[in-house]
């Protein structure tokens, strides 16, 4: 296996770590009766970061926000 290999797939490991931890902090706060924009804004960013880690998989990347939304739908709900 190359290192641009082992390197993406630990920036992917890294990014889906990310989300589940994210969610998982929805998921609390839900639990504890947080705010409601708490808790989209926590489950919003989960969702986001498994998208990079998607991103990330295939090659590609942002350095934007509103790059990596236009990616994902660019290559995966556009392309079907």
């Amino acid at each position: 296996m190359k290192e641009e290999d082992r390197d993406r797939g630990a920036l992917v490991d890294y990014r889906l770590q990310r989300a589940r931890e994210t969610l998982g902090d929805a998921h609390l706060l839900c639990d504890r009766k947080g705010s409601l924009w708490s808790v989209i804004n926590r489950a919003y960013y989960a969702m986001f970061y498994a998208v990079l880690a998607l991103l990330t998989s295939v090659g590609k990347g942002a350095s934007k926000h509103s790059g990596v939304l236009t990616l994902f739908d660019d290559h995966f709900i556009k392309s079907g």
